[in-house]
């Protein structure tokens, strides 16, 4: 048989390509050691009373990051909608967009605001805004403590 330039070049990359891999594979190991020694996020911007909340409680810290994604994303579309250059959305459509982008992120800097100070300002909640907020009494007003 007769070898050619193309045989040797492709017995010479299999070699370098096992090399990268195994080079690769020890690679893989060192970082998964790493990740392994690597200690929990401390969330110093979360509010104690939202991190101590289990997760399936409605106003739990991963319930409230869920919604911010969702929000997010709905801002984001509307964004789209408000600025496309495309003549066949009137006018209307791009005002419906702007005011559903703006409420969007005002939910979402409520949402930030009830994460960082654990009291939700918001008359509605939920990750579209659908339920109404149930407000409480914490301490009256008009009323003299000392008498």
């Amino acid at each position: 048989m007769i070898e050619s330039e193309t045989d040797k070049a492709w017995e010479e990359s299999k070699t370098s390509l096992t090399e990268a891999e195994a080079k690769q594979e020890k690679i893989n190991k060192r970082m998964a050691k790493l990740r392994a020694k690597k200690k929990p996020p401390k969330m110093a911007g979360v509010h104690p009373s939202v991190l101590e909340l289990p997760d399936d409680d409605t106003l739990s810290y991963a319930n409230c990051k869920k919604w911010i994604v969702t929000q997010e994303g709905i801002a984001k579309a509307a964004g789209l909608i408000e600025r496309s250059r495309n003549k066949d959305i009137p006018q209307k459509e791009r005002d419906k967009a702007m005011r559903q982008r703006m409420g969007a992120q005002g939910y979402i800097r409520y949402i930030k605001r009830y994460i960082s100070t654990g009291d939700w300002s918001a008359l509605y909640y939920g990750e579209y805004e659908q339920h109404l907020m149930n407000w409480v009494v914490v301490a009256p007003a008009g009323k003299d403590i000392n008498s």
